[in-house]
C-alpha cells in the first residue's frame, strides 16, 4: 500500500485506529453520538481525548457536550483528529471555535516478519517487572506521566508483553506491546540517555516483533512525535514507515 496517497492514508487510519483505541484503554470512557470520550489522569493525549472514529448527531451540540464532560472532570477538552475522523467537518469546526493543536504525531507501521529477528540479552515478560517500571518512570515526561502509562498498560486485557534490553546485566531499554486481532502496538519505548544510539531500542523492537508474530499479528504500529528525528530514524531503520498523522486539538482556555 502506498502511504503517500490520501486514499491509502485514509484507509490505513481506518484500519489501525480502532486497534490503537482498544490497546490503550483509558481509566473512564463515555460514548457520545458515536465518539468515544476517554478520561485518565491528564497526561497521555490518547487516553485523555475524544476518539472520533464514528459520529451520529449534531456537531456543534456534540462539541458542547464534550467540553462539558471534560471540564466536569477537571480535564481540558481534547479531540484526536486523524484521517479516519468523523464527521468530515470536525477539524474546521474546532478551528472555528479557537482550538489549536499540539505538535503532530506520526503513526508508523511495519510488518512483524520484517522487524522480527532473534536477539540476545533481552528479558520478555507478561508483566511489568521492576526494571520496566523504573525505565518507564525515568524516561517519561514526569513520574506522574509514567505512572499513568503504567496504569494504562495494567488495564489491558489483550495479550501483552513487556520487553527489557540488558547491557552487562543492567536493564537499559524497554518497550511494551499488545495484540488486538492481526495488529500489535509498540508502546512506552524508553532507553537510558547514556545508552541511546547503541542499538538497545532496536533490540527491544525485534523482541516485541518476535513475540507479536508468535501471537498471530502481521502488522505493527507505533506513534512518535513528528519532530522527533532521532526516534523516527530508529523506527525507520528497524523496518517501520510513515503511515499517517494524528493531531490533538485543545480548547482555547487550555492554551498557554
Amino acid at each position: 500500500m502506498n502511504a503517500n496517497t490520501q486514499h491509502s492514508v485514509n484507509e490505513l487510519a481506518r484500519v489501525v485506529e480502532p486497534h490503537a483505541v482498544e490497546s490503550w484503554p483509558a481509566r473512564e470512557t463515555l460514548t457520545l453520538q458515536g465518539w468515544l470520550l476517554r478520561f485518565s489522569d491528564g497526561f497521555s493525549s490518547r487516553s485523555n481525548s475524544v476518539s472520533t472514529l464514528a459520529f451520529e448527531g449534531h456537531l456543534d451540540g456534540a462539541i458542547d457536550a464534550v467540553e462539558d464532560a471534560y471540564r466536569r472532570r477537571g480535564l481540558p477538552p481534547l479531540f484526536q483528529v486523524s484521517p479516519a475522523s468523523k464527521p468530515d467537518g470536525l477539524e474546521q469546526a474546532l478551528i472555528a471555535r479557537g482550538y489549536k493543536h499540539k505538535p503532530s504525531t506520526m503513526i508508523m507501521v511495519g510488518e512483524t516478519a520484517a522487524v522480527a529477528a532473534p536477539v540476545d540479552d533481552i528479558h520478555v515478560s507478561e508483566r511489568a517487572d521492576p526494571d520496566f517500571v523504573r525505565l518507564t518512570l525515568e524516561g517519561s515526561h514526569s513520574p506522574d506521566d509514567g505512572r499513568e502509562r503504567l496504569a494504562t498498560l495494567a488495564r489491558l486485557t489483550s495479550p501483552k508483553v513487556f520487553v527489557v534490553a540488558l547491557d552487562g546485566g543492567e536493564a537499559v531499554s524497554c518497550g511494551a506491546s499488545a495484540v488486538t486481532g492481526d495488529w500489535a502496538s509498540v508502546y512506552v519505548m524508553r532507553t537510558q540517555l547514556s545508552r541511546r544510539r547503541r542499538g538497545f531500542g532496536r533490540r527491544v523492537l525485534k523482541g516485541i516483533a518476535v513475540w507479536a508474530r508468535s501471537q498471530g499479528a502481521k502488522g505493527l504500529y507505533l506513534q512518535v512525535d513528528e519532530s522527533n528525528a532521532a526516534g523516527r530514524a530508529l523506527y525507520a531503520g528497524a523496518g517501520f514507515r510513515d503511515g499517517y498523522r494524528c493531531l490533538h486539538y485543545f480548547a482555547p482556555e487550555s492554551q498557554t
